[in-house]
């Protein structure tokens, strides 16, 4: 066949491949290799490089050869490379996650790290023992990575980041493919878009303490109470309660008084691991003024805690003081309130996630201290034994009928009338026999005080 002859056979065939590949299947399978990571990463700007999170490879044939009219495609292997920023991003590990429908292990397995990204280069078995199919994406392997300090740091906007298919990484480059009969077939990238989010969590300290605080007029020295120092993250990744409880590794606090009339006696460590396990440091400073202490939950990191929900660190023991408060008879205010010159040097409000101090929102307690005279006692225990029983009944008719002794009338003032009756005694006994009768009105059942009454109660053997 002369050349001439060739030519004309030649244009023909292209004219007619030309008119009629729209009509023709594609022959060779179509593949997406996608990389998977958390649309939304949040890190503290203090310290970006303590943040991490962990990506996926995934692969997944997309359509079959002969256009999709083929069985999917027995996988003998694959290679690939996945690359990211290095100023944002720095890989950690990179582990190959395939295995055969029975758990073997590829016989192969190559994996580079580079400063930009890592490659794998994968073949299931030599000989050909096994493959697999990828009808759905199915995850290849898995990459560490941890956030870099550089421009994150100090941040107050997102950062957007991409881990993404690539096909320049190491030397000789690695390409991505996959292996089907002995051959490779290229695969399209599928990436990943992160959205790095400086984030700093906000906390509260507050403190827990009784609104009033009775004490003796005569003795205030001898009234004791404790208020407790809670800590609670109400303000998480995103806002109003979206994205994760930070770690908490530690704090510190300083909790301020009038030291004329107050004392803090003590400060009581709380806080401790899930599994009972006490700070490794807890050290407590007292001062005329206040209490400070300093908290590290574990030196070598064993364990953090999160707070959800108001959870107390420590507690502080009080004493009130006779100074101003002896002989007065009138309620006086105290404030137990945080502050910020506690101490030299000066001990902070703060707590510790991931190794950065986080100023903490602030909770002070006031209190309302108010005198009393004579004692607490415990509302229908006419026998101040600390317990109602039928002897308590009997014992207010006696009182009334017998002229037995007792020490303390609003005791046995069951209807609060200020005045001892026989309608008192019968109350005692309802309240124990009677359905549906109520409890004593407080104080009851633990010893307190009725500032309304006019009767005495100069003693009660149940209180102090």
């Amino acid at each position: 066949m002369n050349n001439s002859i060739r030519i004309t056979l030649a244009l023909f065939m292209g004219a007619f491949l030309l008119l009629t590949s729209p009509m023709l299947h594609a022959q060779d399978s179509v593949w997406d290799l996608t990389s998977a990571a958390p649309a939304e990463v949040y890190y503290n700007p203090a310290s970006p490089e303590l943040t991490g999170f962990t990506g996926a490879v995934l692969l997944q044939e997309v359509q079959t050869s002969g256009g999709g009219a083929d069985p999917l495609s027995q996988v003998q292997g694959y290679s690939f490379g996945v690359s990211h920023d290095p100023s944002l991003l720095s890989l950690s590990a990179a582990t190959v996650t395939t295995t055969s429908s029975t758990g073997l292990e590829p016989d192969f397995i190559d994996v580079g790290v580079f400063s930009d990204g890592f490659t794998v280069g994968v073949v299931f078995s030599f000989v050909g023992n096994w493959t697999l199919t990828y009808g759905t994406q199915a995850e290849l392997a898995q990459g560490d990575y941890q956030l870099v300090a550089g421009p994150l740091s100090g941040a107050d906007t997102p950062t957007a980041a991409s881990i993404s298919k690539s096909d320049s990484l190491g030397n000789p480059a690695v390409v991505s493919v996959v292996v089907v009969d002995g051959g490779s077939i290229p695969v399209n990238g599928v990436s990943a878009e992160i959205s790095l989010i400086p984030f700093t969590p906000e906390f509260q300290m507050s403190l827990d303490a009784p609104a009033t605080i009775y004490y003796p007029e005569a003795s205030p020295a001898s009234e004791t109470f404790s208020a407790v120092v809670n800590l609670q993250e109400v303000l998480l990744p995103g806002g109003g309660g979206t994205g994760e409880y930070s770690a908490v590794q530690g704090g510190s606090f300083a909790v301020g008084h009038d030291s004329s009339l107050l004392e803090a006696t003590a400060v009581n460590t709380i806080v401790a691991s899930t599994g009972g396990v006490a700070p490794d440091f807890a050290e407590v400073n007292l001062y005329p003024d206040g209490a400070t202490q300093g908290l590290v939950f574990s030196f070598v990191g064993d364990w953090t805690l999160t707070f959800e929900t108001p959870s107390p660190l420590s507690s502080i023991d009080y004493q009130l003081l006779p100074g101003v408060l002896a002989g007065n008879v009138t309620p006086t205010v105290a404030t137990l309130a945080f502050s910020n010159s506690l101490g030299v040097p000066a001990v902070d409000n703060v707590v510790v996630v991931d190794g950065a101090s986080v100023a903490a929102t602030l909770l002070d307690a006031t209190l309302e201290l108010v005198p009393f005279t004579g004692s607490r006692f415990i509302r229908g225990d006419s026998t101040q034994d600390g317990n109602l029983n039928l002897a308590d009944g009997i014992g207010v008719f006696a009182y009334l009928f017998q002229g037995a002794a007792n020490t303390c009338l609003k005791a046995m003032d069951m209807d609060q009338s200020n005045h001892v009756s026989i309608s008192d005694g019968v109350q005692v006994l309802c309240s124990l026999f009677c359905a549906g009768s109520p409890a004593p009105a407080g104080p009851f059942p633990d010893c307190g005080v009725d500032l309304e009454s006019t009767l005495t109660c100069e003693s009660f053997t149940a209180c102090p």
